[in-house]
């Protein structure tokens, strides 16, 4: 976890247009990215990680593309996309977001 803080603080300092005092003071305060939790960015980065690998009913459905006609090969993109997102609604229901809807 120090190494994504130190990698965050790396990127928002800029040695070569701020002097010495305005580096130490933009540390202090948290920088460019104080607002961010590094927790949730491990969050965010599973997710996409998650997101990137395909399930065995989207590889299933990307083998059948080829052999469907063309006009019915962007059904299996839009099914894609589909499973896609349902793969994303339980993280969604456990981050909280739908609580204010239900």
């Amino acid at each position: 976890m120090d190494n994504i803080e130190d990698i965050l603080r790396a990127l928002a300092e800029d040695d070569d247009e701020q002097p010495e005092e305005h580096s130490e003071a933009n540390s202090e305060e948290g920088g460019l990215f104080s607002g961010l939790d590094p927790e949730m960015l491990m969050r965010m980065l599973s997710l996409f990680e998650m997101f990137n690998q395909p399930s065995d009913n989207e590889r299933f459905l990307l083998a059948l593309k080829p052999l469907l006609r063309e006009e019915n090969r962007p059904k299996i993109d839009s099914a894609v996309r589909l499973l896609k997102l349902f793969s994303l609604l339980p993280v969604l229901r456990e981050s909280g977001l739908f609580e204010k809807l239900l």
